[in-house]
């Protein structure tokens, strides 16, 4: 493949923030609905089920992890207008269409997701452990009134417009370092991953959302950091003599879950807050 079929993230964003801008001309004015509107768009790390603490879970390989670090370079973040195809009403509709095909061509529309009703055009560098349950806002976004059902983010390493902000992660996208315990065993561990390009690679797609966007509500993305260590096996690490904490590299298993999973469309949620 050549560079050429490998668009950046600035390419990315310009398609994307393009699609935003098509909707609002196309829709804004007309009886169809599609009202500009202004709205916060924020993060959050969600503590796992039946946990109090933020970063602290219990994987399905029965390994304890408790999370010290939790560092990662995210955005941009678009909501779509269409449903996940990973959804079972998505999946229906598919079926159909195949079935009784009808034309869907809308101007704005893009890839699977159809129009963007909001977006976040610009990356940010999250500690998933500062703000336990609270939400950090990033700002206003602008957007189009009406029901997002799907949205896409990238995750890439930090670029040169993150300036001092990006210092932190070194040139990575994602920085994790904790204690995983089962039965007598204790491994401390540190992680440093990178998702270089092609940005086909980079992207979480299809993550299923209910957000009714309207003016002045919180559109709020939520971590997922307890579904990204699905299927780890830490005691195939080795633990060094002296205790100190293992460099999971990519060659090791761990790395690989992890690389897989925070990729997943199960990896991230989102929700929405209603000006209060």
């Amino acid at each position: 493949m050549t560079s050429a079929l490998r668009p950046s993230r600035r390419a990315f964003t310009r398609l994307l923030g393009g699609a935003l801008v098509a909707g609002v001309h196309a829709c804004g004015l007309s009886g169809t609905g599609g009202r500009s509107i202004t709205f916060r768009m924020g993060l959050r790390t969600a503590m796992a089920p039946g946990e109090d603490t933020v970063g602290v879970f219990t994987t399905d390989t029965g390994w304890r992890v408790a999370l010290t670090t939790a560092r990662m370079v995210l955005g941009p973040i678009y909501l779509f207008e269409k449903a996940s195809p990973l959804q079972p009403q998505a999946l229906l509709r598919r079926v159909s269409d195949l079935l009784l095909p009808t034309a869907h061509a809308h101007e704005g529309d893009f890839f699977s997701g159809g129009r963007v009703l909001g977006e976040w055009d610009r990356e940010v560098v999250f500690d998933l452990l500062a703000q336990p349950g609270q939400a950090r806002v990033l700002g206003h976004s602008p957007g189009i009134a009406g029901l997002a059902r799907s949205l896409s983010l990238l995750l890439q390493p930090p670029s040169r417009a993150l300036g001092a902000e990006g210092d932190v992660m070194e040139g990575r996208t994602l920085f994790l370092e904790g204690v995983a315990t089962q039965a007598e065993a204790r491994v401390p561990f540190r992680l440093a991953m990178d998702f270089p390009p092609p940005v086909e690679l980079q992207r979480v797609d299809f993550v299923p959302i209910q957000a009714d966007l309207d003016d002045e509500g919180l559109f709020c993305l939520e971590a997922q950091p307890h579904r990204w260590f699905t299927g780890t096996r830490f005691d195939r690490l080795t633990v060094p003599a002296e205790g100190t904490p293992v460099d999971v590299g990519p060659e090791t298993q761990v790395h690989r879950a992890l690389s897989v999973n925070v990729r997943r469309f199960d990896a991230f949620t989102g929700a929405w807050e209603p000006q209060g």
